[in-house]
């Protein structure tokens, strides 16, 4: 066996995003931020993009006192204007995108009969919509750049097999919507070394989850003893180990994929 020294040269540079530049939307809190700063960990400069500019600038801030690059930028990735001055932002400071990770959602929750119209779309048009007008963003430079790119697309388990009943309709329906996406990129921008691929994570332990299972009725899969095997709610840096690998170069053959970060829920 090699001594550790070799092993980590030889690995170092699969996982390492030096002389990237990445954009992250929602990246603020939770998921989006424990990406946001562990791609600035190894190499990659960050666009840190949140609806709330004050939560955007606190992770940047965060990003660049352990020594990392980042700006901070207001998005709605639901509207396209929005969305073109993020990516704007990012072409005056970096010059170019390398990766983008498709993380902002909307959490939103009500009981079927109570859902209404609007509620159904904003989950939609943050979700689905949000990943169709910054892939598009994105993809247009990586193409003109010609030096491919790869784009993550943060999607739930929710998208492959019901975990709650009632209540997350219309962010099962999103978020199936979000992997339709990232199969149909994938195979058309292949060709130019452009990868897409998903991450389905199960359930992660923030603020939002605790308030949500505070006001609404958790019921179905998800909530019987021993679906998730691994024991259930997981640290967002866990499942930003697996955006990493999917976004590095130790994945510059994978394309088109699901990957489930769910401790083991969908094969329970």
């Amino acid at each position: 066996m090699q001594d550790e020294a070799k092993i980590g040269a030889r690995l170092a540079p699969l996982f390492s995003l030096s002389g990237k530049t990445a954009l992250i939307t929602g990246a603020g809190s939770g998921l989006g931020k424990a990406t946001a700063n562990l791609f600035a960990e190894v190499g990659a400069e960050v666009v840190v993009t949140d609806l709330i500019l004050e939560a955007a600038q606190a992770t940047a801030a965060q990003i660049e006192a352990n020594g990392g690059v980042a700006i901070a930028v207001q998005c709605d990735v639901s509207d396209e204007a929005s969305v073109k001055r993020a990516f704007a932002a990012a072409d005056e400071r970096f010059g170019k995108i390398d990766i983008l990770v498709n993380n902002a959602a909307h959490r939103a929750k009500n009981e079927f009969f109570e859902m209404t119209v609007e509620e159904w779309d904003k989950m939609h048009h943050v979700c689905t919509r949000g990943t169709f007008l910054c892939s598009r963003e994105a993809i247009k430079r990586m193409r003109a750049a010609g030096k491919g790119g790869a784009i993550v697309n943060i999607s739930s388990m929710s998208a492959a097999h019901t975990n709650l009943w009632g209540i997350n309709y219309h962010y099962d329906s999103a978020k199936s919507g979000v992997d339709a996406l990232t199969r149909g990129l994938a195979g058309e921008f292949a060709s130019e070394r452009i990868r897409v691929n998903s991450v389905l994570p199960g359930g992660m332990k923030s603020e939002g989850v605790a308030n949500m299972r505070a006001n609404y009725d958790f019921r179905g899969p998800v909530t019987l003893p021993g679906r998730s095997l691994m024991g259930g709610a997981t640290e967002p840096i866990n499942v930003a180990h697996a955006v990493l690998f999917l976004a590095s170069p130790a994945a510059n053959f994978i394309t088109g994929q699901m990957l489930a970060a769910d401790g083991g829920f969908l094969v329970s």
